[in-house]
């Protein structure tokens, strides 16, 4: 049996902040939430996005249920750092930085070191005045007194590559790689919240809950429904493969749905190559039934 995995609760909400988690959710239980993290080299754009993953009321209950994740929680969460806690930040911050300066010039003595013998030629062409661009040492032949001369030339390796490694520039930390972690770095003991997680508590979740563990029982992929106005989408395939098929909306069995509504959620579903539904619980049992509509259009004769 798989290891369970922790759940950031915070304000209701699930989170999950660790990346091997979040790759594990979505590639074995088809568990997609949203990415809500901003990027640290460009926080102010919302086309890619990071950890954390916000997961929707509905996963988060179907993990718990399955016995996949546990919600825990930390008091550093609820509130803002402290002196103690923005010190041992801006140290953290240091020592990477000065890591990779230390790793920048390991890297660039290597690559010099690979290089020295062309970087000898071609100091000792410069001496001669030979051309020393790619284009003249490709096309110019070396004659015999002149490869004569340019062994007689001596050119110590150990201070050439002091000159190298001198020519270097310092690394400004505006210019420094800026660490994205694969999981919250600072959290010690969290104390363990799964029993604090109280939903679908009123008869509207508990038809979004039973619609969404139907679907997902049927092997579907589920993902929120909010940006074409229904409570889920639905897709054949992992969503960054394909496109969502049907548009979900779940519904009392009781509750009138108005003509023009039903109009509108159906063009809506037309307009965007999908099939609008409605799912609600059958009267006599805790079944979920759907009902499908689309848009045709009709021509007068």
């Amino acid at each position: 049996m798989s290891e369970i995995m922790d759940l950031a609760l915070s304000e209701e909400t699930a989170y999950v902040w660790n990346a091997e988690d979040w790759l594990k959710l979505r590639r074995d239980y088809r568990i997609y939430g949203v990415l809500i993290g901003c990027l640290p080299r460009l926080p102010r754009q919302e086309v890619f996005l990071g950890l954390p993953l916000l997961l929707l009321a509905e996963e988060t209950t179907l993990l718990i249920e399955k016995n996949i994740v546990r919600l825990k929680s930390h008091a550093s969460m609820y509130k803002k750092p402290d002196d103690l806690m923005r010190k041992v930040f801006q140290e953290y911050k240091e020592k990477l930085f000065i890591e990779q300066e230390i790793c920048l010039r390991e890297q660039r003595k290597k690559q010099i070191i690979s290089m020295m013998d062309k970087i000898i030629e071609g100091k000792k062409r410069k001496i001669l005045g030979i051309g020393t661009s790619k284009k003249k040492i490709r096309s110019q032949k070396i004659d015999g007194p002149t490869q004569t001369a340019m062994n007689i030339i001596n050119i110590d390796r150990d201070t050439l590559l002091q000159q190298e490694m001198a020519k270097l520039p310092k690394l400004e930390k505006s210019d420094a790689l800026i660490q994205t972690h694969t999981s919250y770095p600072w959290l010690g003991d969290m104390e363990d919240r799964t029993s604090a997680w109280k939903y679908p508590s009123t008869p509207n979740e508990v038809i979004r809950y039973k619609v969404y563990k139907d679907l997902w029982e049927h092997g579907f992929h589920v993902t929120s429904g909010e940006k074409f106005g229904g409570d889920f989408l639905v897709y054949p395939g992992d969503p960054m493969m394909y496109h969502s098929q049907f548009i979900v909306s779940c519904i009392d069995r009781q509750e009138m749905i108005p003509t023009l509504e039903l109009i509108a959620h159906s063009r809506v579903g037309c307009n965007v190559r999908k099939t609008q539904v409605y799912a609600t619980l059958a009267e006599k049992s805790q079944d979920v039934k759907y009902q499908s509509f689309q848009w045709t259009d009709s021509y007068a004769l």
